[in-house]
């Protein structure tokens, strides 16, 4: 963990984020998600001042948003089996991430993390006063760390990723994250390609070690401990193949909804499950419209779930998901999943259907995910880009050769041998407990 003096452009940022951190009210009427954040942080020190005897001397993790909390989880669970005693605070970014884990609390302490301004860091570490600090894949906020280190108080990455586009490894930016990683104990990553662009790309002189993706294993246990609903049941009632078109956003629809009528008439024993990322009413009154113009037969998730017990003879061939929180049950019972998200900012939790054995479709932007781009590597997943690859890759898996079942295995396969992240995480954290 280095305490060398701050390379100028940490040394510019520390300076500057106070002025930042006051920009931040005025920017949040034209970005709903930051106003969403401000309005949750109101009386926030408050409120992680009064909470320091709950937390004081433990572990300090820090998470984003929904992801990086599921990857936390297994951690903060090893921690607590180990060392029941020891406090263990969780602070997250995004209004998303904070409202799940409210939903979903693992630690003593679940709240927002203020904005990055050096002065409430510091309060909030001599107030705290962690053994460690633990950041989670990506979000590490600079004067976090340094207020952290300053105090002396180990700071450390798991499931750490940079992918190969990231703007970390942009010549400008470059020195910045190098000084600031720099200061870190120990980086924990997901894959070997991770380590090298830590190591040999940004030129990080802190240890850096594979330890791999903890999601991973939340997956795996949960398909594991999950023997399939009534979704899945009612689902498989239908009969025949079904493909998942899981959290999908409108350039997703776009892919699909100009071959879907061709892709039904050529294979009759095939239904489709239509799951957008946000099924609004206005959106699933949209996606209605556009499967009427087709003269493609629908039915609502619910009323599907509500009615009698279909059979193989309902008429419907695209079930149109609408609810959420169903979308893992719902891979269950399919043969073939396309994950949304990969036209816009980045692609879906692709391991949910690879656990359950499908072959995983998605579109160009899988930069964020490593394990969209190992599926691909695998020949477990494939990208996509037009409506007539789409149709194309889906009529060779679907053809009678075997393949939709060979592929689906190389899938799950795929997830299985990333098991052991949280054992390695733990190994790198038990030192500092």
């Amino acid at each position: 963990m280095s305490t060398a003096p701050l390379g100028y452009p940490l040394r510019l940022y520390r300076n500057l984020s106070p002025a930042l951190c006051g920009l931040v009210p005025a920017a949040a009427p034209f970005v709903p998600k930051l106003a969403a954040g401000l309005h949750g942080r109101k009386g926030l020190m408050e409120r992680l001042l009064a909470g320091a005897a709950r937390v004081r001397g433990g572990v300090w993790f820090h998470v984003t948003s929904v992801g990086e909390y599921e990857q936390a989880r297994p951690l903060i669970m090893a921690i607590k089996e180990s060392e029941p005693e020891l406090p263990v605070a969780v602070t997250h970014f995004s209004p998303s991430g904070y409202d799940f884990a409210c939903g979903r609390p693992c630690a003593d302490l679940h709240d927002y993390l203020p904005f990055d301004h050096p002065a409430d860091m510091a309060r909030l570490v001599r107030s705290w006063q962690p053994r460690l600090l633990v950041f989670v894949k990506f979000d590490c906020w600079p004067n976090q760390v340094l207020a952290a280190t300053g105090a002396g108080v180990p700071v450390i990455l798991l499931a750490g990723s940079l992918q190969p586009g990231s703007t970390r490894l942009r010549p400008i930016a470059r020195s910045f994250f190098r000084d600031l990683f720099d200061r870190f104990a120990h980086l924990g990553v997901c894959t070997p390609e991770d380590q090298a662009r830590f190591v040999e790309t940004l030129g990080v002189r802190a240890p850096v070690s594979v330890t791999g993706d903890t999601r991973v294993e939340q997956v795996i246990l949960r398909y594991e401990a999950a023997h399939g609903g009534e979704t899945s049941r009612r689902l498989g009632q239908l009969g025949g193949r079904l493909l998942v078109l899981g959290s999908t956003w409108p350039p997703d629809e776009k892919l699909w909804l100009p071959v879907l009528g061709e892709l039904l008439a050529g294979f009759p024993d095939l239904r489709v499950v239509l799951t957008p990322h946000e099924p609004t009413p206005d959106r699933l009154g949209h996606l209605e419209t556009a499967l009427n113009q087709r003269g493609i037969p629908h039915r609502r998730l619910s009323a599907l779930m509500t009615g009698s017990e279909p059979g193989t003879d309902h008429p419907a061939r695209v079930i149109l998901t609408d609810s959420i929180g169903v979308l893992a049950e719902i891979y269950r019972a399919a043969h073939l999943a396309y994950v949304g998200g990969s036209f816009t900012t980045g692609v879906h939790n692709t391991m949910e259907p690879a656990v359950a054995r499908l072959p995983v479709l998605f579109g160009p932007v899988i930069q964020n995910a490593e394990e969209a781009g190992l599926l691909v590597r695998r020949g477990a997943g494939f990208v996509l880009t037009r409506p007539d690859e789409a149709l194309a890759r889906t009529r060779q898996l679907l053809a009678p050769s075997g393949k939709l079942t060979r592929v689906g295995a190389e899938a799950r396969q795929v997830v299985l041998d990333q098991r052991g992240a949280t054992r390695r995480s733990m190994a790198v954290i038990e030192p500092y407990l």
